[in-house]
This record gives C-alpha cells, sequence and structure tokens, in this order.
C-alpha cells in the first residue's frame, strides 16, 4: 500500500485566517465521521492546521517540517537525520533531557521521524500539557542550542543506529541497495541515514547552515489534533511562534529542486551475500508520486498482487507452488515518483530465480487478462477501511493530515484524493500493470547464503556497481 493514505470519511472543512479562503466539502456519511478542519497562517509563515475533536482527552502535537533526505547532497547525506536527533539536544531555557522529563514523566509520548521528504515532531499527551509543548516546541525552534560536544555524541549515536538497522541487517542491506541501484541521479538513491564515512566527516558549520535553510517558520507546519479549543491553542502558538524570523539572518526561501531521474531502459541486476539460511530478492518497480493520476491505481494493483493471504502472488508462491516463506508487497508514492517493492524468502535451499520467473507470470496474468471487478472493489474497501482504523486515535489523523499537507500541498485534497479510489476500474489496473510492472523498469536486489561466494560465480547476478559520489564541499 502506498505511502500517502487518504482518508475515506465525511470531513467539513472550513479555512480560516492569512491567505486561506473558506470552503466546504464532504464524500458523504458513509463512515459515520464528520470534523472540522481550521487552517491559519502566521505573519511570518507558520502553517497551522487545527481539529478539534473532543472524544477522547487527549491531544496530538505535531511539527512538520518541509526537509529530508531528498534535500540533503552527496558528502552531507543523513544530515537531515542527524538534526532530527540534534534538535532534543535543548537550549538554554530547557536543556538536553528536559523534553523527556518535562513531558514523556508526565505521561506523554514524545517521538520524532524523518522521511525522504520531511521531518516530523510529535507529541501525544493530555490537554493540561498542551501550553509547555508549544512553549517548548518553539522554543528549540528558536533557541536551538549547538555545540562540537553535541554533535560528536548524537553522532555516534546514529552511526550505532546505522550498524543495527543497516550494516549488521541483511534486509537493511537490501533495502539500501535497491534505492541505490534503482535511482541513478535523484537522491532517493541514498538512505535516510545517510552513508557512515559522511556521517562520521558533519561538521558543526554544516549542521548550522543546514539549521538556518530549513528549519525556519515557512517550512514548518503545525497540526494540533484532540481535545482542545482552537481560537485559545491558536493564540498560545501565535505567542510562542510568531516573533521567530520569517528567515534567519543572510538566508531565504529556496524552492526545492531536484535532479529529474532519466527513464529506465533495462533490468538492473545485484547479487549479495550474508549469513543467512535461505535466499531472498527484492524488486523495485518504478511507478508514480503522490500527486500522480495513476497513483491510486497502482495502489489497487499493489493490493490485488500482494495484501493478505488472498493475494494473487500469495496464493500461486505461498500456497500452490510452496516455494516461498512469505511474500509482500507496496507501493511507495513519495512527493516524486518512487517505487513498487516486492520483498520474497525463498524456502530451505531453494533458488531465487524459480519464484523470480512464477511471479512475473502471475504479473504477465493481469497484464494479459486484467482483474475482475470483485479484486478492484475488495482491494478498494481494504485500502480505505485499513486507513479509517489508523486515523481513529488523534495521533493517527494528525500523520493523515501533515502527510496530506506536505505532499499534496492542501490538508483538504484528501477526500478529493480518496473518492478517486472509487473511480478505478478493472482497465485502470490492468493498464498500469502494463505501464508499470515490466522488467526493463525494475531493479532486482538478490540475498544468496554466504557459502555461494564459494560457488562458481554463473549466474550470479552482475558486480556491485560502484557509487559515484561527489567529494565533499565544506
Amino acid at each position: 500500500m502506498r505511502l500517502l493514505f487518504l482518508s475515506a470519511f465525511a470531513l467539513a472543512v472550513a479555512f480560516t485566517g492569512s491567505s486561506c479562503r473558506d470552503s466546504d466539502f464532504s464524500l458523504g456519511d458513509s463512515f459515520g465521521i464528520r470534523l472540522k478542519l481550521d487552517r491559519r497562517i502566521l505573519s511570518n509563515g507558520v502553517t497551522i492546521i487545527m481539529v478539534e475533536d473532543h472524544t477522547v482527552p487527549v491531544i496530538s502535537f505535531q511539527s512538520w517540517f518541509k526537509v529530508g533526505s531528498v534535500d540533503e547532497r552527496p558528502g552531507l547525506t543523513g544530515v537531515s537525520h542527524l538534526f532530527e536527533h540534534l534538535m532534543f539536544k535543548g537550549t538554554e531555557k530547557y536543556g538536553p533531557t528536559q523534553f523527556f522529563q518535562q513531558l514523556e514523566a508526565k505521561g506523554a509520548e514524545v517521538n520524532a521521524f524523518t522521511t525522504r521528504d520531511y521531518t516530523v515532531y510529535h507529541e501525544t499527551f493530555t490537554p493540561d500539557l498542551l501550553p509547555k509543548v508549544i512553549e517548548m516546541e518553539a522554543d528549540r525552534l528558536g533557541n536551538l542550542k549547538l555545540t562540537p560536544e553535541l554533535l560528536e555524541t548524537e553522532r555516534q549515536v546514529v552511526l550505532e543506529e546505522r550498524r543495527l538497522r543497516t550494516d549488521n541487517s541483511p534486509e537493511g542491506k537490501m533495502d539500501e541497495a535497491l534505492w541505490d541501484l534503482a535511482f541513478e541521479v535523484h537522491p532517493y538513491r541514498w538512505p535516510v541515514i545517510g552513508y557512515p564515512e559522511d556521517i562520521s566527516e558533519i561538521q558543526l558549520p554544516e549542521v548550522q547552515a543546514y539549521f538556518k535553510q530549513y528549519y525556519h517558520p515557512e517550512k514548518l507546519t503545525l497540526v494540533v489534533v484532540g481535545d482542545f479549543n482552537q481560537d485559545e491553542t491558536f493564540a498560545w502558538i501565535r505567542s510562542a511562534y510568531g516573533g521567530i524570523q520569517r528567515f534567519a539572518e543572510g538566508t531565504r526561501s529556496v524552492r526545492r529542486v531536484v535532479a529529474r531521474e532519466p527513464e529506465q531502459h533495462e533490468e538492473r541486476r545485484l547479487t549479495l551475500y550474508d549469513h543467512v539460511a535461505s535466499q531472498r530478492f527484492q524488486r523495485g518497480y518504478k511507478i508514480t508520486s503522490a500527486s500522480d493520476q495513476d497513483t491510486h491505481a497502482v495502489d489497487v494493483l499493489s493490493n490485488i498482487l500482494f495484501e493478505g493471504m488472498g493475494s494473487r502472488a500469495h496464493q500461486r508462491l505461498v500456497e500452490e507452488k510452496q516455494w516461498v516463506a512469505g511474500i509482500s508487497g507496496s507501493s511507495y508514492t513519495p512527493a516524486f515518483p518512487g517505487l513498487l517493492i516486492v520483498d520474497a524468502q525463498m524456502k530451505g535451499d531453494l533458488k531465487a530465480d524459480l519464484a523470480e520467473a512464477e511471479l512475473d507470470r502471475v504479473i504477465v496474468e493481469i497484464q494479459e487478462k486484467g482483474v475482475t471487478r470483485e479484486e478492484v472493489d475488495r482491494a478498494v474497501r481494504q485500502l480505505t477501511m485499513d486507513l479509517i482504523d489508523s486515523v481513529r486515535s488523534p495521533h493517527g489523523m494528525g500523520q493523515l493530515i501533515g502527510t496530506v499537507q506536505l505532499l499534496l500541498g492542501d490538508a483538504s485534497k484528501f477526500s478529493q484524493d480518496v473518492a478517486k479510489y472509487f473511480k478505478v476500474t478493472a482497465a485502470d489496473v490492468q493498464r498500469v500493470a502494463n505501464r508499470y510492472l515490466h522488467p526493463n523498469n525494475r531493479s532486482v536486489v538478490v540475498l544468496l547464503p554466504q557459502t555461494f561466494k564459494l560457488l562458481p560465480q554463473n549466474n550470479q547476478g552482475n558486480p556491485p556497481r560502484k557509487k559515484t559520489k561527489n567529494k565533499r564541499r565544506t
């Protein structure tokens, strides 16, 4: 399923504040949920989106910054994720552990994550903590303390995180290799966590310049969902954030410009070896971005092929052939064209190319014969109901709103977007299967047991392509 899930329930939207116009719409009352979304913009550019909902005495406060690994450059990969860590190191007013002492000690959940397209800081808490959360979030945006000692401490934490999740993880190695293989010039090719040689060499002036360039009001969207009063909360936010300069001194707003990935004309293939008991493979098919008109049909196709025990790939490779221990697939459609990623693990000593060939036959069947209307309807129901389950909490609702705002530019578009799922036809699914799921549009990483390195290198795949990286510029 796609990264950008869009809500399938009725939503009335009213926009208020600077640079916004009022509008109301809904999808209907099929799911029995109706909420009001209020968006306001401060004079310095901070966007605030609020959903007041008193169902449970809980609030989710989320800070979405439009900066991720896509904004990095060779030699400075991983700085976005490293900076996520540094944002918790405190200010003169609130020291390095204060976010946790002031909030988690009182029952709040505090965390953050970095993606290819954005970075998010989020807290979930009881209503009495809202003024303190607003104060602390605004304080670290305006007064973050950065020192060589703090940088070095977090550098080591991130390097250890990378060793755990990538360097010492067969799955992590495969994932990193797949993105590097699939993309030649687009920054999606490097991992969000960055390369270890870059993380090790990032210097304080680079981190400070990054902070000035990307952590300013125009890059920030605040999403607040839950048990609060909108006008009172807006007043608190305006008081805390209103005095922060639109841009840091010596900087200005810069439009995101990303290298365009050239069209792929042939399959790319790579073989890795590790201490694993059975063979495994990953495929990445070049697909769409979140805003592309084909995205909804691609999501439905991915669901029919890979989602659940009734999916075509599971039925063929797991149930009928009994060649793989498991197979999964999901469409990742971020701000720029992404990948439909397939992951399969073989049983025993069976070879991966056996399952690959059978998977090709499953795909060709859809390309030549299509899918049924019943399969499309089932996929759409599953996609929408899974989403509704995920947004029943203030945190889940905030994640949806922030994702749509950052990827589509307007949180209100999600109701229009989800309606497109119900317009997907069987012919659409067959069309996108032919357009995107062909061999020349895919990259494949095969993972073999370490013992295969001792065997003759026949049909073992191409050697790893040399990574091209520019020299560091400081």
